[in-house]
């Protein structure tokens, strides 16, 4: 019992099991990848026109490529060595900005004005950066020599596994 309770620990701990949650989280935190998807919603209850739904849309365009702060994050003392840390923040921006969208379309809250939109736009789609700089950062510490494989394979092969599911 003991030789198999280690061995689980061994493979919750491999840098198989972490590429391979690596690759889930690529795929299940690309919500700004499927704005395409959920914009005539967007639009439709906000009643914006489609310069005001641009805005939106150039916000979340910013939010997931400017991850400073990501990087800040995960290069400071607190989360080295740490990637749940970093995970843990994306997911609380990714959460909060999310809701507000929601509540704001299903009108539990009070329809925000849109620079208020664009900023849980940008919230939400921020939180991306953080799960691409825990993963690609944890890929890369794990294998070495085949960083450009395995950054190759969450960044390219991820996004079209969300898109497929969404189709399908």
């Amino acid at each position: 019992m003991r030789v198999a309770s280690s061995a689980v620990a061994a493979v919750r701990r491999s840098k198989w099991a972490a590429m391979a949650a690596s690759t889930w989280i690529q795929c299940a935190s690309g919500g700004s990848y499927c704005f395409g998807v959920y914009s005539p919603t967007l639009k439709s209850s906000q009643g914006y026109d489609q310069s005001t739904l641009d805005s939106v849309a150039f916000f979340k365009d910013v939010g997931a490529n400017i991850g400073v702060l990501s990087g800040l994050l995960i290069s400071s003392r607190a989360a080295h060595g740490r990637t749940w840390v970093v995970h843990l923040a994306g997911s609380a921006q990714c959460f909060v900005g999310y809701l507000l969208m929601w509540l704001s379309v299903t009108g539990c809250i009070p329809r925000p004005p849109p620079p208020l939109m664009c900023l849980y736009m940008l919230l939400a789609a921020h939180a991306q950066t953080f799960f691409n700089t825990a993963n690609v950062v944890s890929a890369v510490e794990n294998f070495p020599d085949s960083r450009g494989t395995v950054i190759g394979i969450m960044k390219v092969i991820a996004p079209p596994l969300l898109w497929r599911s969404l189709i399908l």
